[in-house]
């Protein structure tokens, strides 16, 4: 098994995947350091969904999910204060196995998380209505048609479509994580067309969020019987 050694990144509510880039600001010191220590050693970082673990002193504490995306910093802007506007161009996902840091911050051992091989041929029509969809997205909230078209051009595949609608178009959290622990790009694209039945639907389904994640607690719950 082939590992890699992280800095981990926890941030609540957020979710990379795999083939796409996500600009963040950067405030908390410990953290502009990791940034440009890891821009300086050409080091990628993880970016994790954080959980809430418990408080202590009014303050949250966070734990990072074991699935993930990591991917390079890019520095976009350093404000005067020493704060950071970051991007981070992602590589793939891992499974984040063991700490080996803590301070200043996380550091963990990771194997690589790759889609399995299928053998299913996946149906044009669903990715058709899929890329439909986010370029109706792209058509109302990039209004500069250059940056559109530059945007568009850089979708070179299906899973780079896929990943897009995960990260812009879903809103439940929750759920962007459970896409992207998804393994089997096949699955993502049935849940993805039934989580959007029209090209120019921009929310998610609320129904179907509440079944999938149902159906997720069940077969979580069953595993762990077994």
């Amino acid at each position: 098994m082939e590992t890699l050694r992280l800095p981990v990144l926890p941030i609540p509510n957020v979710v990379l995947f795999s083939r796409t880039s996500l600009p963040i600001y950067i405030l908390e010191p410990v953290y502009i350091d990791m940034v440009k220590k890891c821009i300086r050693d050409n080091t990628p970082i993880a970016i994790s969904k954080a959980v809430e673990i418990g408080r202590e002193d009014y303050k949250v504490r966070y734990s990072p999910c074991d699935i993930c995306g990591y991917g390079r910093p890019v520095i976009l802007e350093e404000n005067v204060d020493g704060t950071l506007k970051v991007l981070i161009k992602a590589i793939g996902r891992v499974r984040l196995l063991n700490v080996e840091q803590n301070l200043p911050y996380l550091v963990y051992e990771a194997e690589y998380f790759n889609d399995k091989i299928e053998s299913e041929k996946l149906h044009g029509p669903q990715i058709q209505n899929l890329k439909k969809l986010l370029d109706n997205w792209l058509e109302v909230n990039i209004l500069d048609s250059f940056e559109r078209e530059t945007f568009a051009n850089s979708l070179t595949s299906i899973y780079h479509i896929i990943d897009y609608i995960c990260m812009f178009l879903v809103q439940d959290p929750e759920l962007r994580q459970l896409l992207l622990e998804n393994n089997s790009l096949f699955e993502r694209i049935q849940l993805l067309n039934s989580l959007f039945e029209e090209p120019s639907q921009f929310e998610e389904s609320s129904l179907v969020v509440s079944a999938i994640k149902r159906y997720e607690e069940i077969e979580k719950t069953s595993r762990i019987a077994h």
